[in-house]
């Protein structure tokens, strides 16, 4: 039985959330029983007004918020490296990271208790299969253990990519700065559209994400380096010593772009995309996470 929560975090994503949401429904009429859960803050554009005529719909349960510049700066934990860029803002991810922990705290209240699938989905894309997103539930029946990612015609989210197919995707840009960037194109991850074969990789997200529900108990979004992310990394480091070795000093020493960060005896975790921590995709956070209880 497929009890479904298709939930979504949106901000100024009124060019595409209204086909988006509709074709949400559609997904939620395919299953058993389903419900849609929408975060949003602060948007300009016409993102609250289009939420707000979807949120009388018994289906929906939508959360809107206006989070003040004041309030934002004080709980921030990351902030632009303003010496080096000359910009003075919030971290996107940690923002981002912040709206998917708000789901996910929704979703694990009593309400929900029936439900026993997660469909994570970015409401500003273009389009997204119905038909793929039903048979990933019906792959994760079969083995609750697995997360399946959206592939579409080209795999492009490489920032929440970390893969064992090519070593500029295996470290991300906390530990190889702008080698990442200028790198991450070079390999692209393959995947044949429509192929029923399924590609293992340590994090990814690609715009949709399809989970058993007991995925989010007890895990959280993040977008800095911590505990978690360090164990991560010292057991894909154990995978893969040989790619470990041939970037080692790239992995051990600061970046020159954004001077600080921290060291320890396996990694020198770089500040970078032009912020004064060593921030990370919030997806690699939360699959890392998974992916240290299974190893």
């Amino acid at each position: 039985m497929f009890n479904v929560i298709i939930c979504g975090v949106v901000k100024n994503a009124d060019k595409n959330l209204q086909n988006n949401l509709d074709l949400a429904i559609e997904i939620g009429k395919k299953c058993d029983k389903y419900k849609i859960v929408i975060y949003e803050n602060n948007s300009t554009d016409r993102t609250k007004s289009i939420l707000s005529s979807y949120s009388t719909k018994p289906q929906f349960e939508i959360i809107m918020e206006d989070i003040s510049p004041e309030e934002i700066k004080k709980n921030s934990k990351i902030w632009a490296y303003t010496a080096v860029t000359g910009s003075d803002h919030s971290c996107r991810m940690e923002q981002i990271s912040n709206a998917r922990n708000k789901l996910i705290t929704e979703i694990q209240t009593e309400k929900y208790a029936e439900y026993n699938y997660v469909v994570m989905i970015d409401l500003d894309g273009k389009f997204f299969a119905i038909d793929g997103i039903i048979n990933s539930l019906y792959l994760i029946q079969e083995n609750p253990l697995r997360i399946i990612y959206g592939n579409s015609l080209n795999y492009y989210d490489y920032y929440a990519l970390r893969s064992p197919h090519y070593e500029y995707n295996l470290f991300g840009p906390e530990l190889i700065g702008e080698h990442f960037w200028a790198n991450m194109y070079n390999s692209r991850l393959q995947i044949k559209p429509n192929s029923p074969d399924l590609v293992t990789v340590y994090s990814a997200f690609n715009g949709i994400g399809v989970y058993d529900k007991k995925a989010f108990i007890g895990t959280n979004y993040d977008a800095l380096v911590n505990p978690i992310v360090k164990d991560g990394y010292k057991k894909i480091i154990a995978l893969h010593p040989s790619a470990y070795e041939r970037l080692n000093t790239i992995l051990k020493n600061p970046c020159p772009k954004f001077p600080g960060g921290e060291q320890d005896d396996d990694f020198y975790w770089k500040n970078n995309s032009g912020y004064n921590k060593p921030v990370i995709c919030e997806h690699v956070a939360f699959n890392f996470a998974l992916f240290n209880e299974l190893t």
